[in-house]
């Protein structure tokens, strides 16, 4: 039996969902994280990637890290097999339900100050156009993120130990026109009148970035963009892919990281096979309703058998064939 459009769409869901799971997996390692910080996260871009890597990333113990990124090993590449140990991916709250991030995470800056803690939330959009702008659900996503944080990391009236959050988004399929962009969103102070002599660590307290990824890697000049457009391609072959992740950005893609680069690839091919399998069929379905529109408005066929082979009641067939002569006019 021929598969029906809703089967297939049935069908690409769930290849989508575990396309997904697999594109998080791949963000997770140190290795692309630590590019994302540097890259889209000013307090790291005085750092080394490896230094990142090594000392930032994950509940890192302080006492055993290296205090300046000059001390880290600088001669082995990035270990594209190790992966973070997240933090919860559920926020809960009485009043607001149940939310879940893709990837959550808490890093540190070292300072000579002390050190900075930071939370960082990362999403990856397939939906290039929702019914939203992304930092409009970034800044909620960010509120959450501190809000949650009372009775946590901070009590009573003590906010001045909030720690700040980030919310990152990538998104692999954009529009031309939003291609090729890191795009970030934050706290500013403005001073209308006078002097200000707050701290600007007082205020800055959530960022949004949003990512947007190209096709061909090698026309962005952003590193960040080239890497990540590697990572999520769905068409680059494997070998190539690893040559440039070595001499480009210096990661190792071993084990792991292969596989889960291998499923996503195979399940990219697999929505995108379903979405034209789903395209024939829809055609198909719309070009004999067309028909019997025709048939209907030439008096060759009476409704109620056009309805009953189309399989819609009366109402239905005669309000689609209605939207129908709308749309063509």
């Amino acid at each position: 039996m021929p598969d029906t459009a809703i089967a297939l769409s049935m069908e690409a869901a769930g290849k989508c969902a575990r396309y997904d799971a697999s594109a998080k997996r791949i963000l997770s390692f140190k290795a692309v994280i630590a590019w994302i910080l540097k890259k889209a996260c000013s307090e790291f871009r005085d750092y080394d990637v490896a230094y990142i890597m090594e000392n930032c990333i994950g509940g890192v113990s302080v006492s055993d890290k290296a205090v300046h990124q000059d001390q880290g090993n600088k001669n082995r590449g990035l270990d594209g097999d190790e992966s973070v140990e997240m933090m919860n991916s559920e926020s809960s709250s009485i009043n607001e339900g149940n939310m879940y991030y893709d990837l959550r995470f808490r890093a540190r800056v070292p300072g000579g100050d002390g050190d900075i803690f930071l939370i960082v939330n990362m999403e990856i959009q397939n939906q290039d156009n929702p019914k939203y702008a992304l930092v409009t659900r970034g800044i909620y996503y960010c509120a959450r993120m501190l809000s949650e944080q009372y009775g946590t990391v901070f009590k009573n009236m003590d906010y001045h130990k909030m720690q700040k959050v980030y919310s990152i988004w990538i998104c692999p399929k954009p529009e031309g026109k939003r291609e090729d962009t890191i795009i970030r969103y934050s706290l500013r102070e403005d001073e209308v009148r006078g002097n200000s002599f707050i701290h600007v660590s007082d205020y800055d307290k959530m960022e949004v970035v949003v990512i947007s990824l190209v096709e061909d890697y090698d026309s962005s000049e952003a590193p960040l963009v080239g890497l990540l457009s590697v990572l999520l391609s769905s068409s680059m072959a494997l070998e190539r892919r690893k040559e440039i992740l070595g001499s480009r950005y210096g990661i190792a893609m071993d084990k792991k990281l292969e596989e889960e680069v291998i499923e996503m690839c195979n399940l990219s091919k697999a929505v995108e096979d379903i979405g034209r399998r789903k395209g024939i069929e829809e055609g198909k379905r719309e070009g004999s309703l067309l028909t019997l529109f025709q048939l209907v408005d030439e008096g060759k066929i009476a409704v109620n058998v056009a309805a009953d082979t189309a399989k819609m009641t009366e109402e239905e067939f005669m309000e689609k064939k209605e939207s129908y002569k709308k749309e063509s006019l």
